[in-house]
């Protein structure tokens, strides 16, 4: 039997491992879920450890590793190709932020492959942005398709436009550093005031709040070309301190850069407004050239930026394609992923299994771990006949829930598995949310978890969204019925959920809506304060005790406050 471990994220952020057994996805999770670092980068021991005692083999088992970067690629580029020779006789110049950043962790995982290496096993380098290619299309249900991948930087690419056909990934177009829309993204967040850990995802969020006046402004700073590709501006940005900032110019246009300290202007809501409308429009762009390059009428998205549900729902709302797969973690965790499936499928020829449909790839735990968890903590819990039926009575009655159940999701959604549960019907929901459990602005929208049949009557237009990886338009009707989710427009992040994917959660699902009248719930990720999403039960127990959470449903058991 062949093992493949696959390794992504490296010398970045979200680092994470996977294992395939015979091509098929055994276990996938990101380091953070075991260090509790949120992002955490490096080599991901932990991670590792895990897919190997899950596919319930040792190191000297694996048939190969497919790493999903190479790190000195980054590092020549830096200086050869963005500076040339004359980086080091600038004065300007920061000579050691360069080898700061790209050595970052690299003595470590040299050290970690060499040593896998030495043992026999056969080391893989696959290209960053292959990687995310791979992971987009080959997890996905379709034969043929059209690829799309868009990230802030891999090695030295940023996107790509390719055609997956059966086994085989053809890479037609890449853009490369310095021109990136997710290192657009990201200046213009710290620009804003806005934390490096979630820029893209608050500048996501504010952007239905402002109006997009600077879009004429903001194609100066990105440009499209005829070829499906664009370019950044290099007049409004800086490379000479080894690492990209705003320029001059970029202040002069659109003004002096936001306090954090102090509240949001107008300008600042329209700027982010502006750089959404704008990077929607470039990959849209991009959308067009690849349908007319490939001819495919289904499309893979994958990329760090593709975690923009906003920017996928525009994507899919404008009927370029017919059909669109995002899979559940497209960004660097997801990787590991990539390079791994196409060491498996592409190099070593196994068949393509089964489409990935669903995220529970992490870790598990059975009812008698959590009980001696409980047991440990000298805490006392109800095992309801019928958990579903009790966890529903709870949501339907205001409470807000948390659900552990099953193994951990991999990506950066909770897809019923690590999640927090709460009436979407009740206008006081979200509220509450805020005030006592999730410290989040005004403007950061939750997600809704609801059934597929339910769905359907719901939105103008069936959404196929089972990673909550895109927005829905909601009915005016249900509009007025969901008011802790409805945005502006009636746009709402969604995820379908069905018996299929999820027996227990869309049960839980129609059990709510037998009592609410719709089965759906407010849906956001479990997690405590400034820390990742709950890996444990412990973690769960820990969220319970720092949030207003009113109540857990662990495995069979109920504990509440």
């Amino acid at each position: 039997m062949t093992h493949i471990l696959g390794i992504g994220g490296l010398g970045y952020k979200d680092s994470a491992a996977c294992i395939l057994s015979e091509g098929r996805l055994i276990a996938a999770a990101a380091e953070e879920r075991f260090t509790g670092t949120k992002h955490e980068g490096g080599f991901p021991h932990h991670a590792m450890a895990f897919c190997l005692e899950r596919a319930g083999i040792a190191t000297r088992d694996l048939t190969g590793v497919a790493v999903a970067n190479n790190p000195w690629i980054p590092m020549r580029e830096k200086v050869l190709r963005w500076y040339g020779e004359s980086f080091f006789r600038s004065r300007t110049a920061n000579v050691y932020n360069v080898f700061k950043d790209e050595s970052h962790r690299l003595v470590e995982y040299l050290r970690t492959l060499e040593g896998l290496r030495s043992a026999g096993i056969e080391i893989h380098r696959v290209p960053h942005n292959l990687s995310h290619m791979a992971a987009a299309f080959l997890c996905s249900p379709f034969e043929t398709a059209a690829i799309i991948s868009v990230d802030g930087r891999g090695e030295t690419s940023t996107s790509g436009i390719g055609r997956g056909r059966g086994s085989e990934i053809e890479v037609d177009a890449v853009s490369r550093m310095p021109d990136s829309l997710g290192l657009l993204y990201a200046l213009v967040a710290d620009y804003l005031g806005f934390s490096e850990l979630d820029d893209e995802f608050r500048l996501i969020s504010i952007s239905p709040t402002g109006t997009p006046t600077f879009v004429p402004k903001m194609r100066e700073v990105v440009q499209t070309a005829a070829d499906g590709s664009y370019k950044l501006n290099p007049e409004y940005f800086g490379f000479h301190q080894g690492r990209p900032f705003l320029s001059e110019r970029f202040t002069e246009v659109f003004g002096q850069p936001h306090d954090p300290n102090l509240p949001l202007e107008d300008r600042h809501r329209d700027l982010a407004a502006s750089l959404h409308a704008v990077v929607v429009d470039v990959v849209m762009h991009m959308a067009k050239s690849a349908r007319l390059r490939t001819g495919e009428t289904s499309l893979c998205l994958g990329g760090g930026l593709v975690q923009n549900w906003a920017l996928v729902g525009a994507i899919n709302d404008a009927g370029i394609f017919e059909k669109i797969y995002v899979p559940p973690a497209p960004g660097d965790d997801g990787t590991a992923v990539g390079a791994a499936l196409w060491l498996s499928h592409y190099q070593r020829g196994e068949p393509r299994q089964n489409a990935i449909q669903r995220a529970d790839f992490g870790p598990a735990f059975p009812e008698s771990e959590i009980a001696d968890e409980l047991e440990r903590l000298k805490l006392k819990a109800s095992k309801p006949n019928d958990l579903a039926l009790a966890a529903a009575e709870r949501i339907a009655s205001g409470q807000i829930l948390g659900w552990f159940q099953g193994g951990a999701e991999f990506g950066p959604r909770a897809l019923g598995h690590r999640s927090i549960l709460a009436d979407a019907t009740d206008p006081a929901t979200r509220a509450r949310l805020v005030a006592s459990v999730k410290a989040r602005s005004e403007f950061h929208p939750f997600g809704l978890s609801v059934t597929r049949e339910a769905a359907a009557k719901l939105f103008e237009t069936m959404p196929e969204s089972p990673f909550l990886e895109r927005t829905g338009r909601l009915k005016p009707e249900a509009q007025r019925q969901l008011p802790a989710v409805a945005a502006r427009e009636g746009n709402v992040r969604v995820h379908v959920v069905d018996d299929a994917r999820d027996a227990l959660f869309c049960e839980l699902l129609r059990k709510v809506g037998a009592r609410t009248g719709v089965a759906a719930v407010l849906n956001t990720s479990l997690n405590q304060p400034g820390r990742p999403v709950a890996t444990t039960p412990r973690d769960a127990i820990g969220s319970l005790y720092t949030t207003g959470l009113d109540a857990i449903a662990m495995g069979p058991f109920i504990l509440a406050k």
